[in-house]
């Protein structure tokens, strides 16, 4: 008799469907019949029968009993059934390796392709150039006119563009020509005393003011060394005009007044000599600008003061007490430092104040910085050009009514000219952006 133990392991999607499938021992119990003068030898055993688990039973001599011979047929079914399923998991890897010998071989073809390709283009990068001009076909007569045509229309369509652009640029211009020069006119001209309150008093400026002023201050700026690293500029500010509000007071108007007939006094009605031309060095750029351009000079009644708009910063808890009291040099370098003396700081580039507005009060607004600038109007008279610093001036030299210091282009010691004025009748708060 002989015994044997099999084991089969399947893939997973084979052995979901085999759950109830075990491995079975196989026992086979053969009888083997002897012949006739053998069944006398005492040499020879008669073969015994056992059971897969150790056990002996008899044979029978007609056979096996029934209950053995319906287990074997069962064994022998689930064994029938184990071989059909490897069979079908041999034929289904055969094919699936066929098909990845089919890949194989379309991907040995495509890299064949490819770099059968590539040395083509190699062989055509080194091949000298043989000086022959190759020519395009030439087009046919329709084809011709067909581009004359097409190029014909694109110089119309490009010629119209450019005239409609200048059309639109000449009304730009004009609409803002119209505007600032009423608003010039409107900003520069004093008002009549009785029409000014007596207390200062700040109300919203109307369209026409508005325009001026956001001209005004967006024309006015430029690059400053950063506050930090001196050695660095700063790009040009990006500057947006929120709100223009104007300043009248009576006591203001009448001080200037009376300051602006003193001069005249002084000077017999005769003008002044007008601003100097401006040179200004910017990292390795050097600009030279005519003053009358770069400063905005108000409207003169037949006598030239070099009266002037210019710009003054200061943080938020100085507004009040400048809109209350006025430019008082008396307190001038507390904060920031006189360089040229005991006066009321101002310039002519708006950007130039950014540094001295909004220290104290910060107002962030969508990522930027607010602040508040105010917009004078100054009576240089007879200005003085400093070019070395002078803290200790309490007043300007002989013969002058304010001091101009020079940039370092003009042989002075700042990036940007700044005007100094050490009377406070000189000035006159004309509004606030």
């Amino acid at each position: 008799m002989e015994c044997f133990h099999m084991r089969q392991e399947l893939p997973p999607s084979v052995r979901n469907q085999l759950e109830a499938v075990q491995s079975w021992p196989l026992c086979l119990t053969r009888t083997i019949p002897l012949p006739h003068d053998a069944k006398d030898s005492p040499n020879v055993e008669t073969p015994s029968a056992t059971s897969c688990s150790g056990s002996s039973f008899l044979e029978e001599e007609n056979g096996p009993s029934e209950k053995n011979r319906e287990e074997l047929q069962k064994h022998n079914a689930n064994f029938k059934m184990l071989y059909d399923m490897q069979q079908q998991l041999i034929a289904t890897l055969q094919e699936q390796l066929r098909v990845q010998e089919i890949d194989l071989d379309s991907m040995k073809q495509v890299n064949a392709w490819q770099e059968k390709e590539l040395a083509s283009l190699k062989s055509q990068l080194q091949r000298p150039f043989d000086g022959e001009k190759r020519h395009l076909p030439e087009p046919d007569e329709s084809e011709a006119k067909s581009l004359e045509k097409l190029k014909s229309e694109l110089a119309n369509m490009s010629a119209e563009w450019t005239l409609h652009r200048e059309q639109a640029d000449a009304h730009a211009m004009e609409a803002m020509a119209t505007s600032v020069q009423a608003g010039w006119k409107a900003a520069c001209a004093l008002p009549h005393e009785s029409t000014v309150s007596l207390r200062t008093s700040v109300v919203p400026a109307d369209k026409t003011e508005f325009s001026f002023v956001e001209w005004l201050f967006t024309r006015s700026l430029v690059k400053h060394r950063h506050a930090r690293d001196p050695s660095l500029w700063c790009p040009t500010a990006r500057v947006k005009v929120l709100e223009v509000q104007k300043i009248e007071n009576r006591t203001f108007l009448k001080r200037y007044a009376q300051r602006r007939e003193e001069l005249l006094e002084e000077r017999a009605g005769q003008s002044c000599e007008p601003l100097q031309d401006i040179e200004t060095l910017i990292g390795k750029s050097l600009q030279n600008q005519r003053s009358i351009e770069e400063v905005c000079h108000c409207p003169d009644s037949g006598v030239n003061f070099n009266e002037v708009l210019l710009f003054h910063g200061s943080p938020s808890a100085k507004i009040n007490g400048i809109l209350t009291s006025g430019f008082d040099p008396r307190y001038a370098g507390l904060g920031t430092g006189a360089m040229f003396g005991q006066g009321s700081y101002f310039a002519h580039n708006a950007s130039k104040c950014f540094r001295y507005a909004g220290d104290d009060d910060v107002e962030r607004k969508n990522g930027g910085l607010r602040q508040t600038v105010l917009v004078v109007r100054a009576l240089l008279g007879n200005p003085h050009y400093q070019k070395l610093m002078c803290p200790e001036r309490r007043m300007p030299p002989a013969n002058s009514d304010s001091v101009v210091a020079l940039t370092k282009a003009e042989g002075g010691c700042v990036d940007h000219r700044e005007y100094v004025l050490y009377d406070k009748a000189s000035v006159l708060r004309m509004c606030g952006s």
